[in-house]
């Protein structure tokens, strides 16, 4: 597999506006559940809301993309990913604040994040994941994004309505020109009739 590179991962999603399609379908979910499940409070897991919400939103996502020639919709594993361009495989997750996203530890699980090993049968696959992330309260999504790791390390992360922005580029600060003493200061030439005490001549 390929570890992902966030220049060409942004490329490839801002294709026929994937990105914004990716951000409606997964608020959409999460409005759709809001909705359809007022009583939800009463729900012993939270792992049930994150898992109906996946429901809506790969839902959702699978219409969105219906017209993209570019898009495949590959279901494995009990699970659904979307391959963008042959390049770029994705799949939808909920985060944490600090963008981790939390699975039962499967090795399905535990490898996705592992670039070196081949999970589908698809090679050369950038594998990256739609997160979302809820607030304190867990009643409203604060952040809609991408979000990319090797193993635990982040490589990177963007927000979806973001896309568009480039890649940040280092700061480049100025190197000072290296001067030699005669530049920075010329000493002052008195003159020698100035040199001498007043009324001493020659």
């Amino acid at each position: 597999m390929t570890t992902p590179i966030e220049s060409v991962i942004r490329e490839v999603l801002k294709r026929n506006g994937r990105g914004v399609r990716i951000e409606r379908a997964i608020l959409s979910a999460w409005n759709m559940v809001e909705e359809k499940y007022p009583d939800r409070a009463w729900w012993r897991r939270k792992s049930t809301r994150a898992a109906i919400v996946w429901e809506h939103a790969v839902d959702n996502l699978i219409a969105e993309l219906d017209d993209d020639l570019g898009v495949i919709v590959q279901r494995h594993y009990d699970t659904v990913s979307f391959i963008f361009d042959d390049a770029v495989l994705l799949r939808i997750k909920k985060a944490d604040i600090e963008l981790m996203s939390r699975n039962v530890q499967t090795e399905l699980a535990s490898l996705f994040h592992d670039h070196e090993a081949d999970l589908f049968g698809y090679t050369g696959l950038q594998r990256i994941e739609a997160a979302y992330v809820l607030n304190q309260f867990e009643t409203e999504i604060i952040w809609v994004g991408v979000v990319a790791r090797e193993s635990e390390v982040q490589l990177f992360n963007f927000r979806f309505d973001k896309l568009a922005d480039a890649v940040q580029a280092p700061t480049l600060f100025p190197v000072p020109m290296k001067t030699s003493p005669a530049d920075l200061a010329t000493p002052k030439r008195i003159d020698d009739d100035k040199k001498k005490p007043e009324g001493q001549g020659e």
